[in-house]
């Protein structure tokens, strides 16, 4: 192995597991690498590499290499809402309608005078191609493409023409660069052409002194004169976002000299090419900023780039990778298949094999994901694809959707010690809210702000979608999935304890969030507070009198759910920050007229105010059921719902629902929260075998990373939760796993926890706090409570 095992606990228990663990050779490399004995041929073979800001996907082909570049923030179109002419009112009407059963009405009506195009936005956009061609035979020998985990780095490795060489790819947090180093065992044998090459809006120059210079504008045309993905329209054409490249090539021995718009590499012993870029798109504005220069910004970044080594560049971007990533280490145990490349790891999977040490890597590669595409010194979060995309317009244009997706790729960041990766998140969505503070007021005359099912960089608030069917049934419907991210923020205080963070970023997302629903819930018939129009995200039910499938209806069980969760995190706020006791008050009152989750008839979680019949009983989306996961709002606490809870995922399931790979990953999660290790084991495989593609990406089909996130954190979920106030080591682990051991996830209320087991039990245990506070653990059926002090350890055999 490349990278020495860490121990978790120097107790002679854990010592013997990771002996016994330690005992099958692995010939094909180490556990936290993904290796392939041959070049990407599709994009979803290909490497991907990040920054949090810059991302790359490394083909690794003979003798060409192409690395597909993003920069988080290139995307097309401007700043746009739409806004329907005397939308309160008309919503007034609509919610009449709907509460005098008259749903065929309302939802005529509000596709006529709620919905206003365009109705969405343009795509997140590639920023380059890096072509390498070298100058030497195609043919190659001895052959091996590999992405290295633990470092961060890529490497191709092949012999041609009797000479190994060897390329090595990394993406640096420390000095926001883009770095390759090509190296040959024969000296002098260096050749190659360097290029950027881009579809459109772009041009390269070449100087003399071993730089490439790319310097664009995107230019967008407006439908029909130019493509829009969405009928309901996309926004205005013109002259928008601005971005800039800037590429520097140093030899050791050889030249390197300019030739048209390309570079060329001659009898070199080694070249480090080196590559960063920038837009001017200003987080502060959430738009363009025209006194920004990307030219000059990537210009500056480059030059103190350039001012270190090789070896140098390489040290800082290692040690401060490491620091990151080690922070978490599972063992699963060796498997039969270790020696094998990934590909065919996964196929073995797919034919129907286990392989526990390829769960550890999908969990690592997870957590490797998150941190490539959210972290500084990047500044948005991590979108539908993370950072990484090749097409000019994204499948749903690689935005940030908030019914499921967005908040899945943030379920890993803090239970697996990523927690800065939700910096971004927490930086840009309190931009989005103030955005919403203008849409709540400006369509609904509410305090507080809104935010709908889909939005951009550039943080739309107006109700989105593809069509202005979509835009009403997907957006107007769904005013609360921008409250259910604020969540998010909340769930980041529990586990850090972090009180300015809680007082700065997190407090005032959520009160703004509960303002507007206290001044958005309507009285039932019933006297209930409820959510009209409501709801359940993309979901249908039979409508009783017209036997039409309908998606329009009063108090979802997901809408409701959303309100409980973000009133009662916002009291909790409330408390710990002793302020806006008034406001308190009202929630609180608001919490008591809520309608309470109901059971069907048929022993189900209802779905719908109503016991409905499903239109779509698989359906992908279970949203009625984010009470149990992510929230904690359904547990063992209340049986008689936890069992209903369980028996809705099974009626789901024996629909056929389960089929895209973030849906999938969800159920990961819950079967977890049911604390059936052998369920989600076996749905855990089923992600692997039926939406993981080569590279392991997640596949809806087609890529979604939110998949990846989803099942790295139902990994994690299986070997600690704290959800419900109890730090519960191992609740859900499968026969399967008869051996193992995990360190370094974090529980709520400040933890950090390790563990080791054997045939299902714990055998070791080490719990530090991070912050002082209580401590309620349970390690099987033994339950301990003590308080704890910052920097106090306490361990368990």
């Amino acid at each position: 192995m490349k990278t020495q095992r860490r121990t978790i606990l120097a107790s002679g228990v854990l010592g013997l597991l990771l002996c016994l663990h330690a005992a099958v050779p692995a010939a094909g490399g180490d556990l936290q690498t993904l290796w392939y004995d041959k070049p990407a041929g599709k994009w979803h073979e290909a490497l991907p590499l990040g920054n949090g800001r810059l991302g790359a996907m490394v083909f690794g082909a003979v003798p060409n290499e192409r690395l597909q570049l993003n920069e988080e923030s290139l995307w097309a179109g401007e700043p746009e809402d739409a806004y329907p002419d005397n939308f309160a009112q008309h919503l007034h009407d609509v919610q009449q309608l709907v509460l005098d059963g008259k749903i065929a009405e309302a939802r005529a009506l509000g596709l006529e005078k709620l919905t206003k195009s365009p109705t969405s936005y343009r795509s997140y956009e590639p920023l380059a191609d890096l072509l390498i061609e070298m100058n030497h035979a195609a043919d190659a020998e001895d052959y091996r493409r590999e992405l290295d985990l633990e470092t961060g780095i890529a490497r191709v490795t092949y012999r041609a023409g009797g000479v190994r060489f060897v390329r090595e790819m990394l993406i640096s947090a420390v000095d926001d660069v883009i770095a390759v180093r090509l190296t040959a065992d024969k000296p002098g044998t260096l050749r190659a052409k360097i290029s950027l090459t881009r579809k459109k809006d772009m041009q390269v120059t070449a100087g003399a002194n071993g730089r490439l210079q790319m310097d664009g504008q995107i230019v967008d045309v407006a439908a029909p004169e130019g493509f829009d993905d969405n009928s309901g329209g996309s926004g205005v054409g013109g002259k928008h976002m601005k971005f800039a490249a800037r590429l520097a090539v140093r030899v050791s021995g050889g030249s390197v000299k300019p030739d048209g718009d390309t570079l060329v590499i001659d009898g070199a012993d080694e070249a480090v090419v080196l590559l960063t870029a920038a837009t001017d798109f200003s987080l502060d504005k959430m738009s363009f900023d025209r006194a920004i220069d990307p030219g000059r910004v990537a210009d500056a970044i480059l030059k103190k780039a350039a001012e270190k080594a090789w070896p140098q560049l390489l040290a800082d971007h290692v040690a401060e990778h490491r620091a990151m990533f080690n922070r978490v280490a599972l063992d699963l145990g060796r498997s039969a298949g270790d020696e094998l490349p990934t590909d065919q790891r996964l196929a073995a999977v797919r034919a129907g094999g286990e392989d526990p040490a390829l769960i550890a890597l999908y969990f690592q590669y997870g957590r490797y994901l998150l941190m490539s595409s959210s972290r500084r010194p990047g500044r948005l979060p991590a979108n539908l694809q993370g950072i990484w995309n090749d097409r000019m317009w994204a499948p749903w244009e690689a935005d940030y959707h908030l019914n499921i997706n967005l908040q899945m790729n943030y379920w890993p960041a803090d239970l697996c010690n990523l927690s800065e990766t939700v910096d971004p998140l927490a930086d840009w969505f309190a931009r989005v809210a103030e955005n919403g503070r203008v849409s709540a007021k400006t369509l609904y005359k509410a305090d507080g702000w809104v935010g709908f099912t889909t939005t951009n960089l550039f943080g739309r608030t107006s109700p989105g979608g593809s069509s202005k069917g979509s835009q009403f049934q997907n957006g107007v419907l769904d005013p609360l999935a921008g409250a259910w991210m604020a969540m998010t923020l909340w769930r980041h205080y529990e586990f850090t304890a972090d009180r300015k963070f809680l007082d700065r970023r997190a407090y005032p997302v959520l009160r703004g969030a509960a303002e507007f629903l206290l001044d958005y819930l309507v009285e039932d018939p019933d006297g209930t507070l409820v959510i009209v129009p409501s709801t359940s995200p993309e979901n249908s039910y039979i409508h009783p009198e017209t036997g039409n499938a309908v998606r329009i209806t009063r108090g979802s069980t997901y809408h409701t759910s959303i309100v409980r969760a973000v009133f009662e995190a916002t009291v909790r706020s409330s408390q710990v920050l002793e302020r806006d006791e008034p406001l308190r008050e009202r929630i609180e009152a608001a919490l008591k007229r809520l309608p309470p989750v109901k059971i069907g008839a048929d022993g189900t979680i209802q779905e719908w105010i109503e016991d409905y019949k499903e239109s779509s009983p698989g359906h992908r989306h279970i949203s009625h059921l984010i009470g149990v996961h992510p929230f904690s709002l359904i547990t063992t606490q209340d049986r008689k719902l936890f069992d209903a809870a369980r028996a809705t995922i099974e009626r789901r399931l024996g629909h056929g629902g389960g089929h895209t790979g973030w849906s999938r990953a969800w159920i990961v999660n819950f079967y977890a929260r049911f604390l059936d290790g052998d369920a989600a084991h076996a749905h855990l495989l089923m992600l692997l075998r039926k939406s993981t593609l080569p590279n392991l990406f997640d596949t809806h089909p087609p890529f979604q990373i939110d998949g990846n996130f989803g099942g790295c954190a139902g990994i994690a979920e299986m070997l600690l939760q704290s959800h419900d106030g109890t730090v519960h080591v191992a609740p859900a682990l499968p026969g399967a796993w008869k051996l193992g051991s995990f360190q370094g996830l974090r529980a709520r209320g400040g933890f950090v926890v390790d563990a080791a087991w054997k045939e299902g039990k714990v055998v070791s245990c080490k719990i530090q706090a991070t912050h002082d506070g209580p401590l309620k653990l349970r390690l099987g059926e033994q339950v301990i409570q003590r308080e704890m002090k910052a920097g106090e350890s306490m361990n368990r055999l």
